[in-house]
């Protein structure tokens, strides 16, 4: 006991004095007093250890002496597996598997084993093997949940659920089991289950400690969210995962979010096709590595050019110029190039070796190579050929959060992420167009084609490169500014795989709520159908959907930035929109609501109700009908005489309201003015209604701006001023 507490006093201090040298010849020196003591080995190991890159093998021989030594102590494969770990690629997986799965073996809950072998490859034999090394733990219910996962990567549903059942049946609150389970459901097709299970997953979020939720979203995730994750409050997890999903909710009209059921069902369908199968590799855990590989290599861009851009015959002694297909080349690959710059680096040599013996023998050129360098010069034909992909700039969607968390948490490589976010592709093409180069006919390249989104582009950049790229995994790989823009929607969107092609327009109107301190009331308008809107804050709880026959729903929230979200339905089909809306605090100081426009009515009694029920949601008017404005006024200052305020209207006819909408003065520009003094009792917090009815005689047919401004005449301070859009046919 005393050697080793010098030993470890020793060990100490010459780490502390940073000689890891030092620290090799204490441990060394315990083995050789004491051989058999594994402790000593550990030292060693540990000590070689910090002796990076070189000491990494003496290491790992030491942590396996000291396992050969303890058998039954977890500690030393544990520091095998965390070598491999940072050793990465093949050998590292293997080894990091090794220690992992025998610490798991010894003791299910050592450390942060568990965690790091979910991130090592896994197949259907790793997995069953796991299952079998848990069993003899089976009593324990945490125990029981992770062979559940491991059963329910494998589709055994039936024997996953059995486990989770048994497991939920000591503690039904555990947030973790309960998604698991719910997406035992969900991939087995039952939706109600799944659906039940999941809600009451959310409502215990607060108290997921292990983020299981949050991993089984992230593969959808934007960067944006996936950096917001680990500053949520664990109080707020739920509302905020209530929101995120929200705010993909392909159908607000079905009153359950199918998109959920979607997500798990493309879930399943990516983890058997598109597994990532070396995570390991420092492309995923490093981003330097991921800098070093952007640049596609000679070998890939050869490909490109010769199998993707042109339609092109095959080589004959290099002296056959290829003649392009698709296209234009510049437009296609967006390069500067000579003419020759299509041809492969070795075909280019044989022409440079053609040409050059041609003009040392002083005989004439090859025809084709003739007719090239007379129309361009012998340095112009040969320029080398400036690659578009070169000009793009990864950082902005390619951030390391964004790559480690959907990659490494997901298990799947990027034509598994796009699956999961965009669903199938309508079209997938293996390898190159040029049909007539045996070359282009390479199952390590994919182009996925999809009809609203464009052709998204996937290759194996180590099997094009000749040595030159190591990554071994199907990763983006655009090669032009369409396949990039591609790229972009895989790492930052998702998508429903809902169809949604009914065409209208949106537009709102906010007002304080009558009723409640704090709140506004927004009015969404959709131009045709029926509407189903929600309002939903990135960490608060969404407002439920509300839906109108009429085209038109309230919907009362605090001031604070949303997603609107808003579907139209016209007989069967759906439309959808998202949009960006930042709701107005009224508060209790003075301000004038948006404007609402409508067909004027017959009767004196005009308030906002009356006003919506009459409202033009196309703000399309005809010739020689009236126009009704309508707005409140809040908290005008009272006196003994009441209220008192101005109130200008100015109509602008105008052929770009983008434009004029953001100009202070309309008076230059020929607007109409309509000006009136008002009086009037007090309304106390309620809204003072202003409200005017445009005769036709000043609506010719075109498209005008409206624009209402009022003054507090008894304050003398402006209230502020509103605009809306309108068209006269």
């Amino acid at each position: 006991m005393l050697s080793v507490l010098v030993l470890s006093l020793a060990f100490s201090s010459a780490f502390q004095a940073d000689s890891i040298q030092q620290a090799i010849k204490v441990a060394e020196r315990q083995t050789q007093r004491a051989p058999n003591d594994p402790r000593g080995y550990v030292a060693v190991g540990d000590a070689y250890a910090r002796r990076m890159p070189d000491g990494r093998f003496r290491a790992i021989d030491a942590y396996r002496m000291a396992a050969s030594l303890a058998p039954n102590d977890p500690l030393p494969p544990y520091r095998i597996a965390r070598m491999g770990l940072w050793l990465g690629g093949d050998d590292g997986e293997r080894i990091a598997r090794e220690g992992l799965e025998r610490v798991i073996s010894l003791d299910p809950f050592y450390a942060d084993a568990w965690d790091l072998w979910l991130t090592v490859y896994r197949n259907a034999g790793t997995r069953r093997k796991m299952v079998s090394r848990l069993a003899p733990h089976r009593a324990v219910p945490a125990v029981q949940v992770r062979m559940a996962q491991l059963l329910l990567e494998e589709e055994d549903y039936g024997a996953a659920d059995q486990l989770l059942d048994s497991a939920l049946a000591t503690d039904a609150t555990r947030p973790g089991w309960l998604a698991l389970r719910a997406q035992s459901a969900f991939e087995a097709g039952d939706t109600s289950t799944g659906s039940s299970f999941y809600r009451r997953a959310l409502a215990h979020a607060t108290v997921d400690s292990t983020d299981v939720l949050w991993r089984q979203a992230i593969g959808i995730a934007s960067p944006a969210e996936v950096r917001a994750w680990p500053g949520v409050d664990p109080e707020r997890k739920a509302v905020w995962l209530q929101s995120f999903w929200a705010r993909r909710n392909p159908n607000l009209f079905a009153g359950v979010n199918a998109r959920i059921a979607e997500h798990f069902a493309r879930l399943r369908y990516a983890r058997k096709h598109f597994p990532l199968l070396h995570p390991l590799v420092s492309y995923h855990r490093n981003a330097v590595a991921r800098a070093l590989n952007v640049e596609p290599s000679a070998g890939e861009r050869a490909f490109n050019l010769r199998c993707e851009v042109y339609i092109e015959l095959p080589p004959s002694y290099g002296l056959h110029v290829q003649m392009p297909g698709v296209s234009s080349r510049r437009e296609t690959s967006r390069a500067s190039m000579g003419g020759f710059s299509h041809l492969t680096p070795e075909e280019l040599e044989d022409v440079k070796g053609a040409a050059g013996a041609a003009l040392k023998a002083g005989a004439p050129l090859p025809p084709k190579i003739a007719a090239v360098v007379q129309a361009e010069g012998f340095s112009g034909a040969f320029a080398p050929t400036i690659f578009a992909a070169l000009g793009f700039d990864l950082r902005d969607v390619d951030s390391t959060a964004a790559r480690v968390g959907y990659n490494l948490v997901t298990g799947l490589d990027d034509r598994g992420l796009m699956y999961l976010r965009f669903g199938p592709p309508e079209r997938l093409v293996l390898g190159g167009d040029n049909s007539s180069d045996p070359q282009c006919a390479s199952n390590e390249l994919e182009r996925w084609r999809y009809a609203e989104w464009g052709e998204v582009r996937f290759s194996r950049p180590s099997a094009f490169s000749k040595g030159l790229r190591t990554t071994p995994e199907m990763v983006f790989r655009p090669m032009n500014e369409r396949q990039f823009e591609g790229m972009k929607l895989g790492l930052t969107r998702d998508a429903t795989s809902q169809t949604a092609p009914l065409e209208f327009g949106v537009w709102t109107a906010q007002f304080r709520n009558a009723v409640e301190p704090g709140v506004s009331d927004v009015v969404v308008v959709t131009t045709r159908g029926e509407i189903a809107a929600a309002l939903v804050a990135d960490t608060a709880g969404s407002r439920h959907a509300e839906q109108g026959p009429g085209g038109q729903v309230t919907i009362s929230v605090p001031a604070a930035r949303y997603a609107l979200l808003v579907n139209a339905r016209d007989a069967d089909t759906l439309g959808r929109q998202t949009l960006r809306l930042r709701v107005r605090d009224f508060g209790n100081a003075p301000a004038i609501s948006d404007l609402l426009i409508g067909s004027p009515w017959n009767s004196e009694n005009v308030d906002r109700q009356a006003m919506l029920d009459h409202l033009r949601r196309d703000l399309t008017f005809r010739s020689g009908e009236s126009v009704r404005v309508f707005a409140e006024l809040y908290d005008l200052r009272d006196s003994s005489a009441g209220i008192a305020y101005h109130a200008t209207y100015r109509l602008l006819k105008t052929d770009n309201p983008s434009r004029d909408i953001a100009r202070e003065d309309w008076r230059q520009l020929g607007a109409l003015t309509f000006e009136f003094d008002r009086a009037g009792p007090s309304v106390g917090t309620a809204g003072k209604i202003e409200t005017l009815v445009v005769e036709p005689r000043y609506l010719e047919r075109g498209t005008y701006l409206l624009r209402l401004e009022a003054l507090d005449n008894t304050a003398g301070a402006p209230l502020g001023r509103s605009t809306i859009a309108l068209v006269v046919r």
